[in-house]
Order: C-alpha cells, then structure tokens, then sequence
C-alpha cells in the first residue's frame, strides 16, 4: 500500500491490488474504492463529504494516482 495523499481524517491510497485500476479512500467513518478511469466510486462506506474532496483531489491528481497504479500493478 502506498499512501498518496493525506488531509486530517482523510487518505488516499493504491495497492498493488486487483483490475480494474482504482484507488482507495479511508475515512473515520469507513472506506471505498474509486474508479481511476470514471472517478466513480465503485464501493464501500466512506464519509461523502471526505469522499467529494477526495475525487476533487484525484481529478488535478490523475496522473500521478495512474503513475502509482502502474508502478505497482503493471500496465
């Protein structure tokens, strides 16, 4: 696991991990998993609120969340 991003109660994440490539948002309140294609939460419970700023953060991110997903993961 390779921590990107963190802001007080919020951490994005990348795992060497399973397609389709995504990445993982933890929250107090729970986790989910982010499409990196869409940006579209693909499941789990994270806290909405930490979840929008989370996609806000990945859309001026993108490259680098992709550039960590295939570091790991392969193309």
């Amino acid at each position: 696991m390779n921590t990107i991003y963190r802001s007080g109660k919020l951490k994005i994440s990348v795992y060497a991990d399973h397609a389709p490539p995504h990445f993982h948002v933890r929250t107090p309140e729970g986790d989910s998993t982010v499409d990196l294609q869409a940006l579209t939460v693909t499941a789990g419970g994270a806290n909405r609120k930490l979840l929008a700023e989370a996609i806000a953060w990945a859309l001026d991110n993108r490259e680098l969340l992709w550039d960590e997903w295939r570091k790991l993961n392969g193309d």
